[in-house]
């Protein structure tokens, strides 16, 4: 039978170490892998340095106890509130025994083993009184298919696996998983439904160190993707399984826990309730050998991690260069908190070759439609109050809608953050823009399409969807980017960010349009900026849409239009009746999809635009007509024209031949429908509209009219 014992002799206020047998503890230790630093691993593993060695001293929480972190926001434990709703008892007591046992890879080094079972019976008593006993709720639907959906498009796969049948679109067939992902605990094992989509919904409240930053989730969201990682299938998460009561605690065990709690320095990681953590411990210069925290073999009365050899000498060639807490380009920092997954900065980080598919969004735009954008110089970039804002979700901060990606907040170190990024990418010797706020107008032309250098065929500018690709909005500009970058950019856009599509509209210095402002470089740059910091109006060349000159208003006759329609598909056949009455039918189920009555359409976007959008009824009182469920037997097969110009649509179900023809009479759609053999198809009816119906052999028709 196996002895635990506590080393009693242990005084208040000493770190988290623990005394035991070395035999006992090299047993468990050769159990257990190395802890998992991705940026540690994907930088640094292959020669050790003292830079590698800084990432691991803040990352396995070195610097909790000894201070000298060079990363700006400190590694921190979860929050361990509440634990008694949100994690199950026997698996927390098996993770704090062995915290490999509950996720590969795991930072927590090994701090209990050595404890008798009342020992650890007492600290889970303690645990288990924190926090305000929670009251968790659910939504009343979940559906592990969106939630899939979620997880391999919003930016999770960019630290964690990707789930094995999912194959995002454009990836190799043999796409592997890359080495670098943060493995799961077990979440069955390990908590609940409604805890997980409550941890999902706020992971900043539960991890405070950004470590699992909080992606922004809307309603559903977070309880789709909990159906996903707990791979619940049943559609009402009131049937998912509930924790098992934690037994309740005594007195007596909780004061104990709460003393074994503090001496082990719990709080120099988590943040705990009437309990502090011990002062910082300095490290003797010499300590690097085989009796310290760095030792390969266990150490009695001290924290062991199983490192592998090139983290022990990252980490000693890290104490041997002072320990130094520097990071002047802020690469420690980025690699200790993963934001390399997803951008690059000074030409390092971005997604991996085995994340990279997985990060989608407008594929006009190239891959600056789909790949978060460069940290390059981005505290030189921004406006302070506008980086700020991105990093605590300010609204109207996402600016890239085209994105899949969802760009994670810091709520709690959003000032810090911002801070320090304008603090170590500060340009002082930076190149301002001239004063040249009297020429609002040049600044209008240069950015239009009529002699200017054509801004407005890419982008939108504010409501105005732009002529061709929709980039972001340059109407506000101003309020996001710093003047100086702003002309730093202008002059050189592959400099920023290579293979852009932005083209250089001053190469080399020089401008392109030579007949605005005599052809000056930078008082154009000077107009462009000022026109969208003060002038008012569009810049030239975006249509007058308000005259109605694209809307299409049916007269003697219908007219049809093809279209991108929502509700409706990439295949939307639009008809406009004379007399108010529209429809919208899908040409790839074979079916009616939308009814409304008014105005029909504008059809401006679908004629000019490079990157239609899904358009929406001009007129009001738009009905969807639900799907039948036979659509997919279905084979659509065109359209002709009656001799008043009614469209017939035309498909074949079950081996027979359909027609269904339309026509407005008195302000009342008629629909016929038609068929060559068999019973009559499956039809629904617009919703909230009065029916009459009439059959007559193989035909049926109904008349759709509204109150």
């Amino acid at each position: 039978m196996r002895t635990r014992v506590f080393n009693r002799l242990l005084s208040v206020g000493q770190p988290c170490w623990v005394v035991l047998p070395g035999f006992l503890l090299l047993a468990t230790s050769a159990l257990r892998a190395a802890p998992h630093v991705v940026g540690y691993e994907r930088f640094h593993a292959g020669t050790p340095t003292a830079a590698g060695g800084a990432v691991l001293f803040s990352e396995l929480g070195c610097a909790n106890c000894h201070g000298g972190s060079a990363v700006v926001v400190p590694r921190q434990g979860p929050n361990l509130v509440d634990l008694a709703k949100r994690v199950d008892r026997d698996w927390l007591a098996t993770f704090l025994r062995d915290p490999e046992s509950g996720r590969k890879g795991s930072n927590m080094p090994m701090v209990v083993d050595g404890l008798a079972d009342d020992d650890l019976h007492a600290i889970l008593s303690y645990l288990g009184t924190l926090g305000k006993n929670v009251n968790l709720k659910t939504g009343k639907h979940a559906n592990a298919e969106r939630g899939s959906a979620l997880y391999h498009e919003k930016g999770c796969v960019a630290c964690h696996a990707p789930t094995p049948d999912f194959h995002p679109p454009h990836a190799p067939e043999d796409l592997k998983t890359s080495p670098l992902a943060v493995a799961h605990p077990d979440f069955k094992a390990k908590t609940t439904f409604a805890a997980l989509q409550a941890f999902l919904e706020s992971p900043s409240t539960w991890r405070p160190d950004g470590r699992m930053p909080h992606v922004p989730l809307e309603g559903q969201e977070a309880a789709d993707l909990a159906a996903h990682l707990l791979d619940f299938q049943d559609s009402d998460p009131g049937n998912a399984g509930k924790l098992k009561p934690w037994p309740k605690s005594e007195a007596k065990a909780v004061a104990r826990g709460r003393e074994l709690v503090a001496k082990l320095n719990c709080a120099a990681c988590h943040s705990l309730p009437e309990v502090k953590a011990a002062p910082l411990r300095s490290i003797p210069a010499a300590k690097s050998g085989p009796h310290d925290c760095l030792s390969s073999e266990p150490v009695p009365g001290l924290p062991h991690y199983r490192l592998t050899e090139s983290q022990r000498e990252s980490l000693v060639a890290f104490l041997a260069a002072g320990g130094s807490g520097d990071d002047p380009h802020g690469r420690i920092t980025l690699a200790a908190m993963n934001c390399y997954a997803c951008h690059d900065r000074d030409g390092t980080g971005g997604p991996t070759p085995e994340t990279n598919p997985f990060f989608v969004g407008d594929e006009a735009l190239g891959d600056s439609g789909r790949l978060p954008p460069p940290l390059t110089g981005i505290g030189f970039k921004l406006q302070p109050a506008w980086l700020k804002g991105v990093f605590t979700g300010a609204e109207g901060s996402r600016i890239r809608p085209y994105l899949k990606t969802r760009m994670p907040n810091y709520p709690a170190h959003a000032a810090e953050l911002a801070d320090w990024l304008e603090r170590i990418d500060a340009r002082p010797d930076a190149k301002s823009l001239v004063d040249d706020s009297a020429n609002l107008e040049a600044g209008r032309k240069l950015l239009g399409i009529v002699g200017g250098t054509n801004c407005i065929t890419c982008h939108t500018w504010g409501e105005q969807r732009s002529l061709g690709i929709q980039a972001l909005d340059l109407s506000s500009l101003d309020k996001r980017l710093r003047p100086e970058w702003f002309r730093s950019y202008l002059l050189n856009p592959a400099e920023y960010r290579p293979g852009t599509l932005m083209p250089p509209l001053w190469p080399g210095g020089q401008a392109t349009v030579r007949d605005v402002l005599e052809g000056d470089t930078e008082r154009q740059i000077a107009a462009i900026w000022s026109f969208i910091r003060d002038g008012e109006g569009v810049p030239e060349g975006f249509p007058d849409r308000t005259s109605g000159l694209y809307e299409l208003v049916p007269s003697d006759r219908p007219i049809l239009q093809r279209t991108f329609f929502e509700g409706t598909g990439t295949k939307a056949i639009l008809v406009g009746f004379p007399g108010g009455v529209n429809l919208a039918y899908d040409g790839s189920g074979a079916r009616p999809a939308v009814v409304w009555r008014g105005a029909f359409f504008d059809a401006y976007q679908t004629w000019y635009s490079r990157h239609a959008p899904f358009e929406k009824p001009l007129g009001d009182r738009a009905t969807i007509v639900p799907e039948t469920g036979a659509e997919t037997g279905r084979r659509f097969r065109g359209y002709r024209l009656d001799e008043a110009g009614n469209p017939v649509f035309l498909f074949e179900e079950g081996g027979r031949e359909v027609s269904e023809r339309y026509s407005v009479a008195d302000g009342r759609l008629e629909r016929r429908l038609t068929w060559s053999e068999g019973s009559a198809p499956v039809v629904t009816h617009p919703e909230g509209v009065a029916v009459d119906s009439k059959g007559e052999g193989m035909s049926l028709t109904f008349i759709y009219s509204w109150k």
